[in-house]
């Protein structure tokens, strides 16, 4: 843990600063002086403090930080803006305008209200609806149902997770999709039982498919249960897991399930092109991958649909325009159209990680009817 602090340990010196300056504009706007030496030293003790708070990367503390010190920031640039275009204007009048942005209320309420809207947002979990169409001889078509990134024991109970699984088991879904990270490293066994004993009641036609995503082992080990226990866990509950596995669900469909790419257990996992390898192209080829990753290898291997999770829609506005700019992952959230013949869908997962608050995106569970035409 001492070399996340020292990582950040800059970070917050440069915030250390900020919030003196923060301080300092705020007091001046309701008529302190600031120039006097105790008024300097709360200054410096206030931006230390909040310097000390923000060093630790995985706390909510240091998310409404940050937060915070982008919208004042941003509000900092609209003034400077206004000065500069209206001068004296500025200088000898907009008083309401002067006291607004001085007395820093208007990032504080805003994001207030985000938190509050993001809490709201990661308790209700909603269905997203996709239709997929293929030119492939697929019969009356299928029903997917995809959950994935529950991160169990963040946001949701054992009531709300039966109530919505109650709620997909009345879709008439061909097959479930549990897309990854179902539990991580603050889910303990007791909840970890718990949530596939729920997972495992969901009805459909062809049974429950899972592929592991990088949070479902890598912290299980050493730490409240093993990889193996979590597997024999999931199995008991009628849930296929598939890790570079291939099954053919009837004369039309084929699941492709894959290896995570983030795991560093033994061995690697397989190309796509290995695993369709002899895997007839008249089927319809739908692959399971945790990370959306490799969309230009599936479109060339012949992958009809690609499933994926793991971003969380970004689960932080405005990180969902950082991701897709930089390109973190070949997509971030929705339909995407890889090629003519490939659709990829990245679920912004049913939860979130580590933080009960999500403003990028929904939560979600993802149904997915696949047609010819």
């Amino acid at each position: 843990m001492w070399q996340v602090y020292l990582m950040m340990f800059p970070l917050g010196i440069g915030i250390a600063f900020y919030f003196r300056a923060f301080f300092r504009r705020v007091a001046t706007t309701f008529g302190v002086d600031v120039s006097k030496k105790r008024m300097n030293i709360v200054a410096w003790c206030f931006g230390a403090v909040i310097g000390v708070l923000s060093l630790n990367m995985f706390s909510f503390t240091t998310i409404a930080i940050l937060h915070l010190l982008a919208l004042d920031a941003i509000f900092r640039l609209v003034n400077f803006i206004i000065r500069k275009s209206f001068g004296k204007k500025y200088t000898d009048g907009m008083g309401i305008w002067k006291k607004a942005y001085g007395s820093g209320a208007i990032p504080v309420l805003i994001c207030l209200s985000l938190f509050i809207f993001g809490y709201y947002n990661i308790h209700n979990v909603v269905r997203t609806d996709y239709t997929v169409y293929t030119e492939k001889e697929i019969g009356d078509g299928y029903r997917v149902v995809l959950i994935a990134d529950i991160h169990y024991g963040v946001s949701v109970d054992s009531k709300e997770l039966k109530a919505k699984c109650d709620e997909i088991s009345s879709l008439n879904a061909d097959i479930i999709v549990l897309g990854g990270d179902i539990v991580d490293n603050d889910t303990g066994k007791d909840r970890m039982l718990e949530v596939f004993d729920i997972l495992g009641d969901i009805e459909s036609k062809y049974g429950t498919f899972y592929v592991y995503g990088n949070h479902d082992r890598l912290y299980g080990q050493g730490g409240a249960f093993t990889p193996e226990e979590l597997s024999s866990e999931i199995e008991s509950n009628g849930i296929k897991i598939l890790q570079d596995d291939v099954v053919n669900i009837d004369e039309c469909l084929t699941v492709v399930g894959r290896e995570d790419r983030g795991y560093v257990g033994e061995g690697t996992r397989k190309s796509i092109e290995e695993l369709l390898n002899g895997v007839e192209k008249d089927r319809f080829i739908l692959t399971l991958d945790h990370q959306p990753n490799e969309y230009r290898e599936n479109g060339k291997a012949g992958t009809d649909l690609l499933l994926s999770g793991h971003t969380h829609g970004g689960q932080f506005w405005p990180l969902n325009i950082v991701f897709d700019i930089f390109g973190i992952n070949d997509a971030v959230y929705g339909k995407v159209q890889i090629d003519s013949d490939t659709t990829a869908i990245v679920t912004s997962g049913f939860a979130g990680w580590s933080f009960p608050v999500k403003t990028a995106s929904p939560a979600e569970y993802v149904v997915i009817d696949i047609k010819q035409g």
